[in-house]
C-alpha cells in the first residue's frame, strides 16, 4: 500500500489533483488508516498513470474515470498509442483538464506558500468574477476541504492552516459587514454551540444568508443556548444557524440543543450544519431541526423559511 505522496511521486499528478478526480469522478475509493489517511494500492497508481497520460492526450477525465485497467490500455493503444510510452505531463495540462479550477488551484499554492496577500486578492478577484456564492462553491469550500484533507495527510503544516483560517475568517467577516439587506427582511442568527470553537462554517452559512436577502446576526462560535434563544428573541429572528465541525460526540451537546429548542420555542426554524452535525442527527430529529449537508440545501433551506415567513 502507498501513501498519496508516494503516488504524487509516481504518477506525476499533485496530491490536490488526485483528491479532486476521487471527490468529483469517483476515480478511486483508497483506504484508509486509522488516522484516516489515503493508502493505495498498486492498481490505484497505474490506474491514475493511466488517466493522466488520457489526460495529456485530449480525453475528458469526466467520461474516462470509471473505466477499469483493461478498457484504459485499449483506450490509449487505440487513440494515442505514443503516449503510452510517456512519463511526464505538464502541470498546467492536468490542472486544464479539471476545467473551471483557476481559483482553486491559485488558492492551494497560496496556501502552500504563506502567501496571506495573495489569498486574500484571488478571494476578491473570485468573487468579482464567479460572484458571492459561486466563488463560495468553487473556490471557499473546495479550499477548505484540500486544507482539512491535506493537514490530515501532513502535507499542510499548521502555520499554512492558520494562516489560510486567518485569512478566509477576515475576509468572511469583510463581506458580512459590507452588505446592506432591506431593512424589513426577516432576521436570522447565526452561531456555533457550547463547545464548538470553529467559526468558518457559520460564517459561510452568515455570508449566504446574507446575499439571499436576509438580515443576520453572527454571534462568533461557542455560544451557550440560553444565548443563542435570547439573542434570537431580542432581535425577533425566524430562524437559528448553527455550525457544527468537531467533536461529532460531544456527550454535552445534545442536552445543549435540547436546551436551546426549550428556550426558542416552537416557532421558530433551526437550522444545523458542519462536517460532524450527522453525528447528532437523533438529537436535531428530536428537536424538530433541520440538517443541511451543503451550500445548495442551505439556500434552499433559507428561501422555504422564507417563503414560509411571507405567508
Amino acid at each position: 500500500m502507498h501513501t498519496i505522496k508516494f503516488v504524487a511521486s509516481h504518477t506525476g499528478l499533485s496530491p490536490h489533483v488526485i483528491r479532486a478526480w476521487e471527490r468529483r469522478y469517483n476515480v478511486l475509493t483508497p483506504d484508509r488508516t486509522l488516522t484516516n489517511r489515503r493508502l493505495y494500492t498498486d492498481e490505484d497508481v497505474e490506474k491514475l498513470l493511466l488517466l493522466r497520460k488520457a489526460v495529456q492526450s485530449g480525453h475528458s477525465i469526466g467520461q474516462i474515470a470509471a473505466l477499469p485497467l483493461p478498457e484504459l490500455h485499449q483506450l490509449l493503444l487505440k487513440h494515442s498509442p505514443e503516449v503510452l510510452g510517456q512519463s511526464v505531463i505538464s502541470h498546467s495540462a492536468v490542472q486544464g483538464a479539471e476545467g473551471g479550477d483557476s481559483y482553486l488551484g491559485q488558492g492551494v499554492l497560496a496556501v502552500q506558500k504563506l502567501n496571506s496577500e495573495g489569498l486574500d486578492l484571488i478571494l476578491r478577484q473570485a468573487t468579482i468574477s464567479l460572484g458571492t456564492i459561486g466563488m463560495m462553491e468553487h473556490l471557499l469550500l473546495p479550499l477548505l476541504e484540500y486544507i482539512g484533507e491535506a493537514w490530515r495527510e501532513g502535507e499542510v503544516r499548521v502555520a499554512q492552516e492558520h494562516m489560510a483560517s486567518a485569512v478566509l475568517r477576515t475576509f468572511l467577516g469583510r463581506m458580512l459587514d459590507s452588505t446592506c439587506p432591506p431593512e424589513l427582511a426577516p432576521f436570522l442568527v447565526v452561531t456555533t454551540p457550547t463547545g464548538q470553537v470553529h467559526e468558518l462554517g457559520a460564517l459561510i452559512v452568515a455570508v449566504t444568508a446574507v446575499s439571499e436577502g436576509w438580515r443576520v446576526l453572527y454571534l462568533g462560535a461557542n455560544l451557550p443556548a440560553e444565548e443563542i434563544a435570547g439573542a434570537v428573541h431580542h432581535v425577533g429572528a425566524r430562524g437559528a444557524a448553527l455550525s457544527i465541525v468537531y467533536p461529532p460526540d460531544d456527550p454535552r451537546l445534545p442536552n445543549e440543543l435540547v436546551n436551546l429548542r426549550r428556550g426558542l420555542g416552537e416557532g421558530v426554524a433551526v437550522l444545523v450544519g458542519g462536517r460532524s452535525a450527522e453525528g447528532y442527527r437523533e438529537t436535531l430529529d428530536r428537536i424538530g431541526a433541520t440538517l443541511i449537508t451543503d451550500m445548495k440545501e442551505t439556500r434552499a433551506e433559507l428561501e422555504n423559511l422564507r417563503r414560509a415567513v411571507k405567508s
